[in-house]
């Protein structure tokens, strides 16, 4: 079926929108420097320590301020002004990567350094993410805010496939330092590209009312009376705490299993996201709503992929099989936004958002640690294919769950 321009065009509709084309334009080039930057903290680590168990910790630490932050963030992203505190996470992270890239080029960086970089643009990223996801509604209104969160993910995955690979150029011919210095610089031009935003052209503002306090303890509790919201953020924190982006498993597999070179492991990364792209321009055409039927058979698909992963036997089949990873992926995050998208209130977005990054920063950070301990115990793929299994058992138990509509 041929689709119309004006069902093609829809997908674009937010970019009409110039507060929201800027901003959109500053984030893909810091999404390129947050991918590069994972690549480059990953290698370092593993260069520094050669331990599965340290890349874990890495990986906990850079995602357990989410357990920490991003319960507050999501209540700041209901009062807060969102320009002003996006703009000072972005200087804050650009801080924090300059200063690790100074400790590499100057060869005084200790794997404790790494950490503690990794923590705290951890601290940064978990208060953004509530405060940006509830943002678009302001840029875009809501008649576009379907476009807006699917250009996002497109947004993520267009970093993705660019940064990685750049890092691996910048790291085989210059250095590790020169690649976490690039995230500055898209730091720096994000915060750039919020300041052009013009408060004046906003689309939708909520209007607080006057004497009505914004509570956690509400948030928690509306999200725990929607079921299907609760599981639906349930169900993705789950896979990412099981390995769902890969990139972990992955810089293992490129180290330790095929020995390869920065570069390598920079094209995984690409893979991936290539593959979250065709998957975000496949999953866009369907026009169903979000379900836990739609997830969790996505999950399973996801999971069968995992599986082939774990047992790839040389480095492009692993390639391959990641490019399914990231497709299938990007299905389940659809899936999981949209949930959010669809159930939650608009005066409980940015508490609702807030509960979805504090599971799903909180599950990776428990899930680093656990594929470290995995990976060193069995092997990276070993480490995949248990990964797998958790993820296919969720799958099938709230398919089970849910079989009766409620």
């Amino acid at each position: 079926m041929v689709r119309s321009p004006s069902q093609a065009s829809s997908r674009f509709i937010a970019l009409r929108e110039r507060n929201y084309r800027n901003y959109f334009f500053g984030t893909t080039i810091s999404n390129s420097g947050n991918w590069a930057h994972r690549v480059a903290q990953d290698w370092l680590i593993l260069n520094l320590t050669d331990s599965a168990q340290l890349l874990g910790v890495v990986v906990a630490a850079q995602f357990l301020p989410g357990f920490i932050f991003s319960l507050h963030a999501g209540k700041l992203a209901d009062t807060v002004n969102p320009k002003r505190a996006l703009i000072g996470c972005n200087l804050a992270a650009a801080i924090v990567a300059i200063a690790l890239a100074f400790l590499v080029i100057s060869s005084s960086v200790k794997s404790w350094h790494v950490i503690a970089a990794a923590f705290l643009l951890g601290v940064t990223n978990a208060i953004d993410g509530p405060i940006r996801q509830s943002y678009y509604v302001t840029l875009v209104g809501e008649e576009k805010l379907p476009s807006a969160l699917s250009l996002n993910s497109a947004n993520i995955n267009i970093g993705r496939l660019f940064g990685p690979a750049l890092a691996g150029v910048l790291i085989d011919s210059l250095g590790i330092g020169q690649a976490i210095l690039f995230n500055c610089v898209s730091y720096l031009l994000c915060a750039l590209s919020l300041s052009s935003i013009k408060p004046a052209e906003y689309r939708y503002i909520h209007v607080r009312k006057e004497g009505v306090p914004v509570l956690l303890r509400d948030g928690f509790t509306y999200v725990f009376q929607e079921k299907r919201l609760f599981h639906s953020i349930f169900a993705v924190s789950f896979l990412a705490m099981w390995g769902q982006d890969m990139q972990f498993t992955s810089a293992l597999m490129a180290k330790k299993v095929f020995q390869g070179s920065a570069f390598g492991f920079g094209l995984m990364g690409s893979a991936i996201a290539a593959g979250a792209i065709m998957g975000a321009i496949s999953f866009a055409r369907h026009k169903d709503l979000p379900s836990i039927d739609l997830l969790t058979k996505r999950a399973i698909y996801m999971a069968g992929i995992w599986f082939c992963a774990a047992l790839a036997p040389n480095y492009w089949t692993y390639l391959l099989a990641l490019f399914g990873c990231g497709y299938f992926s990007m299905g389940v995050n659809i899936s999981g936004n949209g949930g959010i998208r669809t159930y939650a209130a608009p005066e409980f977005y940015g508490r609702a958002w807030g509960i979805y990054v504090f599971a799903w920063q909180s599950m990776i950070a428990i899930g680093g640690i656990a594929l470290g301990v995995l990976a060193d115990a069995l092997s990276p793929r070993g480490a995949i294919a248990f990964g797998a299994c958790m993820a296919l058992g969720m799958s099938l138990y709230l398919r089970v769950k849910f079989r009766t509509p409620e």
